[in-house]
């Protein structure tokens, strides 16, 4: 569960996308035969429905107040998962920017990688972090981050540390992880160096 400032922020976002989905029903679009812009609101909900409305509502559901409503329930902690398809409208977004010639397409690229690059950190850290809570307590320990030492600290307790200080740990673990199998992989195959 997240505390309670994360819990609120996370609210302000699913109102976000919320509010997304109710634009979608009034966004014209353009058919595909006859490439007329289509302002049917019936046709345009009846094709907003046929097509992502119902993974877009999942995502938008506030499946942590669940979670904790179900009494914890890890299927429920899976559905956490369909959120995941809004980097689809990430994608879509940028896809937008980099064709549309009145902004620089160079800074939508680099813009675009940082992006991109950032989401692969965060989803790739919150995994880590998900597999490390898996374990029963007694074994936390002997997880990526209840075996992590910096000095003379140990992590061994790890739900006990700030929620920032956790989530700063994943993501270097990812980024550690990342560089050190990416350069691996690289080197093993042949195509790169130490």
């Amino acid at each position: 569960g997240l505390p309670e400032n994360l819990f609120l922020l996370d609210i302000a976002g699913q109102l976000a996308f919320l509010f997304d989905i109710v634009v979608h029903f009034f966004l014209a679009y353009r058919h595909t035969d006859s490439h007329h812009l289509v302002y049917d609101r019936r046709l345009i909900a009846l094709r907003y429905l046929k097509s992502r409305f119902i993974v877009d509502f999942l995502g938008c559901l506030p499946w942590d107040a669940i979670y904790k409503v179900c009494g914890r329930k890890e299927p429920i902690r899976y559905m956490l998962w369909i959120r995941l398809s809004r980097a689809l409208r990430v994608t879509e977004f940028f896809e937008k920017l980099e064709k549309d010639i009145r902004i620089n397409y160079l800074f939508i690229r680099i813009v675009k990688l940082i992006v991109v690059e950032y989401y692969c950190t965060h989803a790739a850290g919150c995994i880590f972090y998900y597999l490390a809570t898996t374990v029963p307590p007694s074994k936390e320990g002997y997880t990526w981050i209840g075996s992590l030492q910096m000095g003379e600290y140990r992590y061994s307790n790890f739900r006990e540390i700030d929620l920032w200080k956790r989530y700063i740990l994943s993501l270097y673990f990812s980024v550690v992880t990342m560089v050190t199998v990416g350069r691996f992989f690289n080197f093993a195959s042949g195509s790169g160096s130490i």
